[in-house]
């Protein structure tokens, strides 16, 4: 009788214990709603950020020693290269694993589908716990407008770490050199690139994005500013209206008669190694390898900036930007809130900023140390006015608007990509995509 009550205590305090250990999130989650903020309230533990190999996470990467300082927490960051990233993100996220706690995400391309999916954890009330964000941190600084490009459904998917757009960086030495003024029209860049192919036969006249996943980013540019649109007033594909086969048309020649050779598969690195090496007369890439570009030196003096020239229809470029989002299947979610508002803090955002990333936050464009940065070389100047174009007048349009857009973008630039290696016209590239996208859109509903 005895021994049955001894067992009998045994299993209940073993029951209580166990209890006690799965409750300890919880009870650390109560502890930081009682307490008052402290940076180093979860020193000696650890968090796992996944990242896309872009200036993004490499600068984040960079600096993240500083983090650990800050706060105690040791980070494992994961750095893969856009493609391997998404593919690794996603078998994360469907299987459902705690494995990553922070990662990085765009909501222009994968917003409805992750919100659907559950893949983000509501930033909202993080952001409202004064017990875990900092007193300073000042989340109003962002501005509504780029708040609002993070929500999803009403749910505020992540934290934005930047902005961005694709821009014409062009050689003036070699634009003076050959008698050529500055790009002025969309239709002109053809006679641009055809009188540097003549003048200049040992350089690249244009160069631009070729690989499917990532063609949308740039070639979004030319059918807004043709007038295209991804969908029609039914809400179906449209990428076969009159605007839409002229754009394809020349994003294709410009790529195909002017272009790099194996442009094809050509994305930012590829791009950035380019113009970085002055290989190339005319470049359009994104905004955010400003700062890889102009670590060369002569590029400071020889290289101007631009937005894309208007076409028929004006110029509306493209403008989204990164974000730092949280996994709804981590364990240390309260930790992962300490890096995000680190990483987006005013203070990491100007060391972001004088390493070329253009920042979201109002207060750091007026900062002395980036004003300061600024005025050092002319070019940096036509870097922000470009930004500030982007930001006034551009979309983040770069696909029809459906949850299924990822597998949309591929559609895209599958069917650009076969104009650019002349298997197919502009015409019967576009009619393709249409059918595809719209039993995608159809899936979607």
């Amino acid at each position: 009788m005895k021994r049955s009550i001894l067992v009998l205590v045994l299993l209940l305090l073993g029951l209580c214990i166990w209890a006690g250990g799965q409750q300890q999130p919880a009870m650390q989650n109560k502890e930081a709603e009682m307490g008052g903020f402290d940076w180093r309230r979860y020193d000696g533990q650890s968090i796992h950020f996944l990242a896309n190999n872009n200036p993004v996470g490499q600068l984040i990467d960079k600096y993240s020693d500083e983090f650990t300082a800050l706060t105690g927490i040791d980070v494992t960051i994961s750095l893969f290269s856009e493609q391997q990233y998404r593919q690794r993100r996603q078998t994360i996220f469907q299987a459902r694993s705690d494995e990553v706690d922070v990662y990085m995400s765009l909501v222009s391309r994968q917003g409805m589908l992750f919100e659907r999916a559950g893949w983000y954890e509501p930033i909202m009330p993080f952001v409202n716990n004064p017990s875990l964000t900092s007193p300073d941190y000042d989340f109003n600084d962002f501005g509504a407008g780029v708040i609002d490009s993070k929500t999803v459904n009403g749910i505020l998917t992540g934290i934005p770490v930047n902005i961005e757009g694709p821009i014409l960086y062009y050689r003036t030495d070699v634009f003076e050199e050959c008698g050529l003024d500055k790009p002025s029209s969309l239709t002109g860049l053809v006679d641009l690139a055809e009188k540097l192919k003549q003048c200049h036969p040992d350089l690249i006249p244009y160069a631009s994005r070729g690989l499917a996943p990532a063609l949308p980013y740039t070639f979004s540019n030319f059918l807004h500013n043709f007038g295209g649109e991804y969908q029609g007033p039914d809400g179906k594909s449209n990428l076969s209206s009159p605007e839409g086969i002229k754009a394809i048309d020349l994003y294709a020649k410009l790529m195909r008669e002017y272009g790099p050779e194996g442009g094809i598969n050509y994305s930012f690195p590829q791009l950035t190694a380019v113009n970085t090496n002055g290989q190339a007369g005319m470049v359009f890439e994104s905004s955010n390898e400003f700062g890889k570009v102009m670590a060369t030196e002569a590029r400071q003096t020889d290289t101007d900036l631009m937005v894309l020239p208007p076409g028929p229809a004006g110029s509306t470029p493209v403008v989204i930007g990164w974000e730092l989002s949280m996994s709804p299947f981590s364990s240390k979610k309260n930790l992962a809130w300490y890096f995000i508002q680190w990483a987006t803090s005013k203070e990491m955002q100007v060391k972001l900023a004088l390493d070329g990333l253009a920042p979201p936050r109002d207060s750091v464009w007026d900062s002395p140390e980036f004003q300061s940065w600024l005025n050092e070389v002319a070019v940096r100047r036509q870097w922000t006015d470009a930004l500030s174009e982007l930001a006034a007048t551009g979309s983040s349009i770069l696909a029809p608007q459906i949850v299924l857009q990822p597998e949309a973008r591929q559609i895209i630039g599958d069917q650009v990509g076969s104009v650019i290696l002349g298997e197919a016209t502009a015409e019967k590239a576009t009619q393709i995509a249409d059918e595809q996208i719209n039993r995608l859109i159809e899936q979607s509903q």
